[in-house]
């Protein structure tokens, strides 16, 4: 069986479930902290969604955060282990070029959360997928695959979390493929 906790694990870029969470880490401190920024991004949904913790997605389809969506398709996931929750992890917007996604923000730290789930998307196959994720002068992931990290750490999904400063107002995430 599968694990889905994801601790230290990375992400894959065809299989990407981007949700840049703006938010507290802990789910301990979740009641006391209130971020001035918050924003949960279900990349290639179609709508508004909500997952099992009652938290609301927003669909990059049509939103203000891409900086394109010429270069990259929408998709669901063609099988879903029973254990991954179907928010944000059944949606992917697939890339075909790099792509950058900004969040207008406060400066300050901030929580990004990348979410990601190694299954098949249409015709792309998640063992192929290789990319690195930046974020202004920070490379969160590099040359990564999350088929690979899923496989290796027997995890059916993985979310990487990091906390990063923001200087400007604008909070850019560069995805590159590879």
């Amino acid at each position: 069986m599968r694990n889905t906790a994801a601790t230290g694990a990375g992400a894959a870029l065809v299989f990407l479930c981007l949700s840049a969470l703006l938010a507290a880490a802990a789910v301990v401190l979740r009641a006391n902290y209130v971020p001035t920024d918050k924003i949960l991004l279900n990349c290639g949904a179609d709508q508004q969604t909500t997952d099992t913790d009652g938290w609301v997605w927003t669909s990059d389809i049509g939103s203000k955060f891409p900086s394109s969506t010429a270069n990259s398709i929408t998709a669901a996931v063609t099988t879903q282990d029973p254990s991954v929750p179907q928010v944000p992890y059944m949606t992917a917007r697939i890339f075909s070029s790099n792509f950058t996604y900004s969040f207008p923000v406060a400066s300050g730290r901030k929580f990004v959360r990348l979410y990601f789930y190694p299954s098949s998307y249409n015709s792309y196959n998640a063992p192929n997928a290789i990319f690195s994720v930046s974020t202004g002068d920070y490379t969160l992931l590099k040359n990564f695959s999350v088929a690979q990290t899923t496989e290796a750490l027997n995890f059916a999904c993985v979310l990487k979390e990091y906390s990063v400063n923001v200087e400007g107002q604008t909070l850019d995430q560069l995805v590159a493929n590879y």
